[in-house]
């Protein structure tokens, strides 16, 4: 299908999705880690522009868990994707999906 993500490999994005429809969108991924996380981050385009939204998460501990949910705003946009990054460097992100 086309599905998959790249990793250091301290960071496993056991599944990823793209729900809603229209202009509001929310990008939910499942992540496991080692080290602590330092920030998510949405990553979004229309073809001429390129949006992002960081959260940081240097509040979770290693050796962790969590299911992160995180709207958008998918107005003209053509494409999203969904990445993490730890306190040590590493990180771990998907292929975009279309959005259109």
């Amino acid at each position: 299908d086309g599905q998959f993500f790249v990793t250091t490999g301290e960071i496993l994005i056991r599944s990823y999705s793209v729900e809603g429809t229209g202009d509001r969108r929310t990008v939910t991924a499942d992540v496991r880690w080692t080290f602590p996380p330092s920030f998510v981050e949405v990553v979004w385009g229309d073809g001429k522009t390129i949006d992002r939204r960081i959260i940081s998460a240097t509040d979770l501990q290693a050796f962790g868990t969590k299911r992160f949910t995180v709207p958008f705003e998918a107005t003209g946009k053509a494409w999203v994707r969904f990445a993490v990054w730890d306190s040590a460097g590493n990180g771990a992100f998907v292929q975009p999906r279309w959005l259109r």
